[in-house]
């Protein structure tokens, strides 16, 4: 990792500030102090050279004043240069600021109460308590600027991580990948350029969203993109539409490489297909798939791109894989959600179809039932049969009772 910092002149500007604080001149050591832990280090935009053609082969009085304030320039920056942000210039920073602060705190005792025990404001204890002071607030700025420097440093590695060997990294991704805000990307990607973490020929390209370790890097990238739009493309009917919408999650699961996850995306697209081969066989279920597809399907589509983006940043951080194990786990829900919305589709076809069968039902009913009474058939013969067969023996069983008599 590169820092493109030197070390020349750095401890200068500590000893400067430790004799200054030694005689007395504390006002001016801690603004120098805190001018070189928390001024802004960045790189000045510098004008062009002219042409070696226009510049005069004599110089003038004009020309060496500039040069000398140029050098003034250069030594007042070395003096107020930010440390390098180090494991070890960290852990000084907050050892000697801490303790700094707790000795600067203690001597304040003394003077305050040599100052109630007299009962007046003595200006030899104002000086020692004011020199107190400013020890302690020049060890609390040491301490926050090595707090603040450890932060940035895990931040900055979490930006290493991702961006890798990359020439031109997208900072939309960033923000996507390590959930930081926008602005703040921007910052801290700006703060290591200036600091060199990507190289002396790094910047950012506001206007594509880029960052770019060198200008070659930019005009590849451009020429890509060139190349890209001047490609045939698609048909635009075969990229929207439903065809489209399956297009676009079986990219994604292209790019997924866990392959449980891609499972599951393959029963989402069969589902998804069959859903839409029912809109289309009939137009009247298409009013029914409005909230499927404003909002389910492109949710759906942007979990799946983030987890292959996830996949593709190849850091294993906490954040990362907690944001992959919900959208593993939602898959399961969204898989029912798809199964649900696909079965709400049929229900009104459900209704239709047990509404011909309560018809049918009823037509079947009253048809037999008017046959077996018309033609004496079925059931209403094998009611009336037996009535008839014992009256008949009724009738027999009188008529030999009374031959009998």
């Amino acid at each position: 990792m590169a820092t493109g910092h030197k070390k020349d002149g750095d401890w200068f500007s500590w000893a400067l500030i430790v004799v200054l604080f030694a005689i007395g001149a504390w006002p001016i050591a801690l603004i120098l102090l805190f001018t070189k832990l928390f001024a802004s280090d960045g790189k000045q935009k510098q004008a062009a050279p002219p042409p070696l053609e226009n510049r005069s082969p004599r110089q003038t009085a004009a020309d060496v004043q500039p040069v000398r304030q140029s050098k003034a320039k250069k030594a007042a920056k070395k003096v107020t240069k930010t440390p390098t942000a180090k494991k070890s210039t960290v852990k000084w920073l907050k050892i000697i600021g801490a303790v700094l602060a707790v000795l600067g705190l203690a001597a304040c005792y003394e003077p305050v109460d040599m100052m109630i025990w007299l009962g007046k404001v003595d200006s030899w204890y104002v000086r020692e308590l004011l020199q107190a002071l400013a020890v302690a607030i020049a060890g609390g700025g040491m301490l926050a600027k090595g707090i603040s420097m450890e932060r940035s440093t895990k931040r900055y590695a979490k930006y290493l991580a991702v961006v890798g060997d990359r020439e031109a990294m997208d900072i939309g991704q960033l923000v996507r990948t390590l959930g930081y805000p926008e602005k703040r990307v921007e910052r801290d990607l700006q703060k290591m350029i200036d600091r060199g973490y990507f190289g002396s020929a790094a910047y950012l390209n506001v206007e594509l969203g880029y960052l770019f370790r060198s200008g070659r890097a930019d005009e590849a990238f451009q020429q890509r993109q060139a190349e890209t739009k001047a490609a045939p493309q698609a048909p635009k009917e075969a990229e929207e539409g439903y065809s489209g919408i399956l297009r676009n999650i079986r990219r994604a699961n292209d790019r997924i490489a866990d392959p449980v996850l891609s499972v599951k995306i393959d029963r989402l697209e069969e589902i998804a297909a069959r859903i839409f081969r029912a809109v289309e066989e009939d137009a009247r279920k298409a009013g029914h798939i409005d909230t499927f597809l404003n909002y389910y399907l492109p949710t759906t589509q942007k979990l799946l791109d983030s987890y292959a983006e996830f996949e593709a940043a190849g850091v294993e951080g906490e954040n990362l894989r907690q944001a992959k194990s919900r959208i593993e786990a939602t898959m399961d829900s969204i898989i029912r959600g798809f199964e649900h919305q696909l079965d709400e589709l049929y229900k009104a076809d459900a209704m239709d179809v047990d509404s011909d069968i309560r018809v049918m039902e009823t037509m079947l009913h009253r048809d037999t039932a008017s046959v077996e009474r018309d033609f004496g058939l079925g059931g209403y013969a094998a009611e009336t049969a037996p009535k008839t067969a014992g009256a008949d023996c009724n009738g027999q069983a009188a008529q030999q009772s009374g031959e009998a008599e």
